[in-house]
């Protein structure tokens, strides 16, 4: 069984953001390319795993595991950054 990564309330926020961020970016993307959207299951919570941000991809990673052990529907996307319309990596991260 995994256990969640222990995080500060502020480190939460800060992912949260991030993953705000991610799911604005990936909206575009589908918005610009509406067959994408076929892939995504009706109904499913949608965690999105980024390529340039390994923190926020196991954060999304344990919170979708959570969640289908609650019994959601949850359909995990890997996502190629770099391809997504309006983002800007800044190697912050």
């Amino acid at each position: 069984m995994t256990t969640a990564t222990p995080r500060t309330p502020e480190q939460v926020q800060a992912l949260d953001a991030r993953d705000t961020e991610l799911h604005i970016a990936f909206l575009h993307a589908l918005i610009a390319d509406e067959a994408r959207m076929a892939e995504i299951p009706p109904g499913a919570t949608l965690m999105l795993l980024p390529d340039d941000d390994l923190e926020l991809a196991a954060y999304n990673r344990e919170r979708g595991v959570a969640a289908a052990a609650h019994g959601h529907n949850v359909y995990f996307r890997h996502v190629r950054v770099s391809e997504l319309i309006g983002t800007e990596t800044d190697g912050a991260r």
